[in-house]
């Protein structure tokens, strides 16, 4: 952001999605998976208003397993 004053707050939000998924002047997501596929955004706000960035795109790939571990003192 580049406004003058400088913008103070910074929320980030999927599209369609009503409320925020992150706030600050970076984002990151933990433990990504497909369902974070989307477009996502920026709104950065000061004392006179908001603006909304332009959207990018986040595609998430890959095949995700579910591991199970198993104590083998404990297998009979």
């Amino acid at each position: 952001s580049d406004s003058n004053p400088p913008a103070l707050n910074f929320s980030w939000f999927k599209e369609n999605q009503t409320s925020a998924v992150g706030s600050g002047q970076s984002f990151s997501i933990s433990r990504i998976n497909s369902s974070h596929s989307g477009l996502y955004y920026c709104e950065a706000q000061n004392k006179y208003g908001s603006q909304r960035s332009a959207s990018v795109s986040i595609t998430v790939k890959g095949i995700f397993y579910k591991h199970t571990l198993l104590c083998s003192s404990c297998v009979k």
